[in-house]
């Protein structure tokens, strides 16, 4: 296993890029939160990637990158939700080997993406997949990581969430805080919801990861 030394990039670090993404966001909207230690480098060493990746990046140099004012959390080495902390809630953790899959952010609406290190089989190994908030199964976006936080940072987020995009929760300001998500009654993802509009609450981040992944796992469609 590669130590801490061996994964910092000085030469080409990938944070000039992090931020410059960041910086071509509309509106000021996107942000880098502070990391903390030893959590950073106990992050980075687990996931074995250097700091000259983007996921490395974000990872070590952040305590999570928030998008479009907070509708996207990528997790980094925070004090409040981290790549670590996540991996444990779901049951795989980070220790160096090379996991099957990690959930890397997630959305103020209740939606989670996951980095494919086989668990969603072998087609996209590495690639990005998203559980919406009102849909049952992981899709996959077609992009890896990198292209992925390019993207929530500089592109258009209203193309990803399509009818979502449509409710309050979506345009509302102030977004829930980090470590929280809205929640929906009737869910979002059953004919109840359709039909009527639903009540909305805010509620722990970690609350409805749980609740997610305890209702659907890691189907994909």
């Amino acid at each position: 296993m590669r130590t801490l030394p061996d994964l910092l990039d000085e030469t080409d670090p990938a944070l000039p890029l992090l931020r410059g993404w960041a910086e071509q966001a509309a509106d000021g909207s996107a942000a880098l939160r502070p990391p903390v230690d030893p959590l950073r480098a106990e992050t980075l060493v687990a996931l074995q990637v250097t700091s000259r990746s983007v996921l490395g990046a974000v990872a070590y140099e952040t305590g999570g990158v928030t998008a479009a004012d907070g509708l996207v959390r990528l997790f980094g080495s925070g004090p409040d939700r981290s790549l670590l902390g996540v991996a444990r809630t779901v049951g795989c953790p980070l220790d160096g080997d090379r996991p099957d899959i990690i959930v890397v952010g997630d959305d103020a609406l209740g939606g989670l993406f996951a980095l494919n290190g086989g668990r969603f089989g072998p087609s996209e190994p590495g690639g990005v997949f998203h559980l919406p908030a009102d849909d049952t199964v992981w899709i996959p976006l077609g992009s890896g990581y990198a292209d992925f936080v390019h993207w929530c940072l500089t592109g258009d987020l209203a193309e990803l969430y399509g009818p979502l995009a449509e409710f309050d929760a979506f345009a509302a300001r102030p977004r829930p805080g980090f470590d929280e998500t809205y929640a929906f009654y009737p869910f979002l993802w059953t004919q109840e919801a359709r039909d009527q509009r639903p009540t909305v609450s805010v509620i722990s981040a970690e609350e409805s990861l749980r609740v997610r992944l305890e209702l659907f796992g890691f189907a994909v469609d």
